[in-house]
């Protein structure tokens, strides 16, 4: 019996001594934003559509994604995500996938003629963001 409880204690000791690792909890989860690239030419108020995608490593509940874009003055465009009409500067929530395909579609129309550079940001619900630019040139 006595040496049934040294055995236990012993691994006790030995289970204790090798736990030298603390628990590290993840806080930031990585996405990828994905946009198939905008032509470098395209017509003047006449729209062109892009797929747009947010590609998060692996799902996490809870974890949302906002789009928001700009395009830089004095030149002016209209931008639909998912035929809906986005505001520059606005934010819209776009949902994220897994899959290779992407889901979303991004239609930009320029209403001035000229070279449009168009800023896209992505945030995550925990503050990381993803941003991209394109520069395209509306021709009459």
């Amino acid at each position: 019996m006595k040496k049934s409880i040294f055995w236990a204690c012993g691994l006790l000791l030995v289970g204790a001594a090798c736990q030298t690792e603390s628990l590290d909890i993840q806080r930031t989860f990585p996405f990828q934003l994905e946009i198939d690239a905008f032509p470098t030419s395209i017509p003047w108020r006449k729209p062109t559509s892009v797929g747009f995608g947010v590609k998060p490593d692996y799902l996490t509940l809870g974890n949302s994604y906002t789009l928001s874009w700009q395009v830089a003055a004095p030149v002016r465009g209209e931008l639909w995500l998912n035929n809906k009409v986005l505001a520059p500067g606005g934010k819209t929530v776009v949902p994220a996938t897994m899959s290779r395909l992407l889901s979303d579609t991004l239609t930009y129309m320029p209403i001035d003629s000229g070279s449009h550079t168009l800023t896209f940001r992505v945030f995550d619900s925990l503050g990381q963001a993803k941003d991209t630019t394109f520069t395209v040139t509306a021709v009459k």
